[in-house]
């Protein structure tokens, strides 16, 4: 819910692919010759899972069909799914999905329980087949059903292949051990160059796909920048898109438009639609731009200008009006002029990239919502004088404020994983200014940078990404891609970038309907994941954005990117207007539509229910007048009524969306709006730190840090920040464009709010700790938690073990009245690890504090 320099505060508020692409190679398979066994439907927590088949004795197996065969075992593996690998010999085999080592429980064809056999082939020689086991849909497939991917291309002989352009060489044939529908091949043996490449299936060029998933497409160039790079190929067979990644980055030469620079030539390319009168100005010439034919691409001109043009500006002109080039990744401040740069090329002052933090599951993530400028910018902050308000001025280690860690050390204490960080991009307005009016989407803002030269600017960028990586903390992208700073943005190229009616609330709201407006935010995207390194996005108002072109976004950048494990959710509204194609965009009814890209959305509906009005005086269920029952459906993640993909067409508000835990983001305070502790006090709280409101304070977050699904927790709230100066709670309600002494974070409030921040960091650090605290499947929040209401208290009993579902290791109790509750905690030993004032060890103590989030633990 992020405000522009003209918005005011009327906004109230992969899982899954696997699967499909599993359940349809499931359903493929449906036949006769099913062994006559049965299941029960609801048998959806295993212990173990075998493979019982007819290739039993051909792995090791004392007979055929033998579910308790230790050779035919599967692997739980991280993402919840089970999985093995067997090399068969080759002939024709019958199987099915045993479940705890008997015929008891078994699932066949399509999932179904006692179902049909799956039936596969395995071609002459031999080979290695890849099973994988969904608990929630109970498909099990394999990877014998897809043909023989091959890379193919003009680079095959370094590789160890007799020709180039080999459909049948198994040096280069990709693979698909994980069975989520994304076959890879890595090499380091293709030199220094570029190169061209395309992808076929089974071993014939009759079936072949080339640029923009395209049968029979053009040949796909790619750049290995030196000798002994590692290059991977990645083959998506939903969409059949081969993208390349070497060292240096993602396919390249970029085919997109923009200024597409090599030291012998410049390509400059832009989309014009409306206009063929289309120039270029650069270094003292100007040149015509023609009409060029481009794969994905439509009505683009260009024009090749030779020479090295590093560094220098350029400017496009339509219809003899100079305008801004949309994908220009450097410009000249305050001006429509692109200067010509390689990204690239740039490498971080350390020489590479450090290893970015791994993140197993998404429900693992704590993030932490920072402005650049906010954060840092008040001497307190002990950062250096010249990075206050500056990217890496987020970074600098060793800063302190009256012997407290401030900055990263800061976040590094508290125990937050990711942090994101609200628009970086230049926009428009001057700081302070929050940064939602943005004009070049692929810029670092000048605002926030110490440098001038370009790649200065670019660098330091990209070191501020480094250094978090260093520290343990990924980086998450606030992007605005909703609209514009203005309608002069691109409206001056062409009125077609833009919605006919608003939708932003700002009067100049982004048509992602418009294909080539789609591609230039994917290309955006793309540019900061693979350039800048960048973790994934949040998107502002991305219920202005079309449902199913979010999911070609992230559908690419997880098939191109595939070892990022990019974490991408937005706002599932818009800015308050009125759509006629409301059904087709970004809501809570269609999330689950967007569960197999793993895209989430803010919870505003839990937010709401926990705090109250985002403006109001009037306390949720944090101050005891809410609705208990919302914040029990909240705790366990909001998950849909169905294990389906299908949206909620019914209900495009439905409180039930998130499909898959990762889903959800909950939280209680966002830049917009009062912060946590203003709405505390605001509604009538007050005592500081050891009074009510310190505690109402720690209930909202406690409860976050408790639930299912991604916490968020907004900069400063674990300190008790508050932006109202002189009792202007007016001004802090939106305080987008105010002055430093209202946004800017003040130190000292750690210091005198010590305790609280404690609570932060031991809340954190139990989440992280516990399991049952991060479930990460749709059956394991349905079948694992059990919750129940009393009067106004919340009590979850949860367990980690899919195969004890109701042998609860964990109970979280949330108590929003001033009177103490004593709890039933289930049958045997249990310690009492969290109470109002933070970490505790206590037995034999089932006492819950008033105003407070209580969690035992098994013992």
């Amino acid at each position: 819910m992020s405000l522009s320099h003209r918005m005011t505060s009327y906004r109230r508020s992969t899982t899954a692919l696997r699967r499909l692409a599993a359940l349809a190679a499931a359903l493929a398979l449906l036949g006769g010759g099913a062994v006559t066994r049965s299941a029960p439907a609801h048998a959806d927590t295993p212990a173990e899972v075998s493979l019982a088949g007819t290739f039993d004795t051909a792995i090791g197996c004392s007979t055929t069909w033998q579910p308790d065969c230790a050779q035919a075992q599967m692997t739980l593996a991280a993402d919840g799914r089970w999985k093995a690998s067997l090399t068969l010999p080759a002939g024709s085999y019958s199987y099915k999905a045993a479940i705890d080592d008997a015929w008891t429980v078994n699932y066949g064809a399509g999932g179904a329980p006692g179902g049909a056999n799956i039936d596969i082939t395995v071609p002459t020689g031999g080979e290695t087949v890849a099973f994988v086991y969904d608990p929630d849909t109970h498909v099990v497939t394999d990877s014998s059903a897809m043909p023989v991917v091959t890379a193919t291309g003009d680079w095959q002989t370094a590789t160890g292949c007799g020709a180039t352009w080999d459909a049948t060489c198994a040096a280069t044939t990709m693979t698909d051990p994980d069975g989520n529908g994304v076959s890879t091949f890595t090499t380091t043996a293709i030199p220094a160059g570029t190169w061209n490449t395309k992808v076929t299936l089974g071993q014939s060029w009759t079936t072949n796909y080339g640029a923009g998933g395209a049968a029979n497409g053009a040949n796909i160039p790619f750049t290995v920048p030196a000798n002994g790079d590692t290059t991977t190929f990645s083959y998506n067979e939903s969409t059949h898109l081969l993208t390349v990644v070497s060292n240096a980055g993602g396919t390249a030469p970029l085919d997109t438009l923009g200024a597409l620079y090599t030291s012998a030539a410049t390509t400059f390319r832009i989309w014009s639609p409306d206009s063929s009168n289309v120039t270029l100005s650069v270094g003292g010439s100007n040149y015509t731009l023609s009409p060029a034919s481009l794969a994905g691409y439509s009505s683009v001109y260009q024009t090749v200008v030779s020479g090295n043009l590093l560094d220098q500006d350029y400017q496009f002109y339509v219809n003899g009006v100079a305008v801004p080039d949309p994908y220009a990744q450097m410009v000249v401040p305050n001006t429509t002029e692109g200067v010509v740069v390689d990204t690239a090329a740039v490498t971080p002052t350390d020489g590479g990239w450090d290893p970015r933090p791994a993140l197993v599951n998404r429900t693992d993530a704590v993030v932490y919502e920072l402005s650049v400028h906010d954060y840092t910018i008040d001497p307190s902050s002990g950062v250096d004088a010249a990075k206050r308000g500056k990217f890496l001025g987020l970074v600098e280690n060793g800063t302190t404020y009256d012997g407290v860690s401030t900055g990263i050390d800061h976040l590094k204490q508290l125990g937050v994983t990711a942090v994101q960080i609200m628009p970086s991009f230049d926009f428009g307005s001057t700081v302070p200014n929050w940064g939602y009016d943005p004009v070049n989407y692929n810029v670092p803002e000048e605002q926030y940078s110490q440098f001038t030269a370009p790649e200065d600017r670019i660098r330091e960028f990209k070191d501020m990404v480094n250094a978090f990586h260093k520290n343990g903390i990924r980086v998450i992208m606030d992007v605005v891609y909703n609209h514009t700073y203005t309608k002069n943005v691109f409206g001056n190229i062409t009125g077609k970038y833009y919605t006919p009616t608003d939708l932003s609330g700002t009067g100049d709201s982004i048509d992602d309907g418009n294909p080539m407006v789609s591609q230039m935010i994917q290309d955006s995207l793309e540019h900061w994941v693979r350039d800048y390194n960048v973790d994934g996005f949040r998107f502002d108002l991305a219920g202005v954005h079309y449902y199913n072109n979010v999911y070609t976004w992230a559908n690419y950048l997880e098939t191109t990117y595939p070892d990022r494990d990019l974490m991408l959710y937005g706002e599932p509204w818009n800015g308050g207007a009125s759509d006629p194609n409301e059904p087709q965009k970004v809501r809570y009814g269609n999330m689950p539509a967007l569960a197999p890209v793993h895209f989430g959305a803010f919870n505003g509906v839990y937010r709401d229910a926990i705090r109250g009005g985002t403006d109001d005086n009037v306390f949720g269920y944090m101050g005891n007048n809410g609705n208990p029952s919302a914040i029990a459906f909240g705790m366990t993640g909001s998950p849909t009524d169905a294990d389906s993909t299908t949206p909620v067409s019914s209900n495009l508000w439905t409180p039930a969306f998130a499909l898959n835990p990762e889903q959800t983001m909950n939280y209680v305070s966002i830049h917009d709006n009062l912060n946590l502790y203003d709405k505390i006090t605001y509604s009538g709280a007050s005592g500081g730190a050891t009074g009510a409101a310190g505690a109402i304070d720690r209930l909202a977050v406690g409860t976050i840090l408790t639930s299912q699904g991604v916490p968020v927790i907004a900069e400063g709230d674990e300190f008790l920040r508050s932006k109202v100066v002189n009792g202007d709670y007016t001004t802090a309600m939106n305080s987008y464009n105010a002055p430093d002494t209202v946004n800017a974070i003040h130190w000292g409030d750690l210091v005198t709010n010590a305790s609280i921040d404690s609570y932060y960091q031991a809340a954190i650090a139990l989440r992280k700790a516990t399991p049952s605290l991060r479930l990460t499947t749709w059956s394991a929040v349905k079948n694992q938690i059990a919750t129940q209401v009393n009067g106004s208290v919340v009590i979850a009993e949860i367990s980690d073990n899919p195969a004890a579902p109701t042998t609860y290791d964990t109970v979280v109790v949330v108590n929003p009245t001033t009177s103490a509750y004593n709890v039933t905690l289930p049958s045997g030993s249990w310690t009492k690890v969290l109470n109002s004032a933070g970490a505790t060890s206590t037995t034999g103590n089932t006492s819950c504090d008033p105003q407070a989030v209580t969690v035992f633990t098994a013992s």
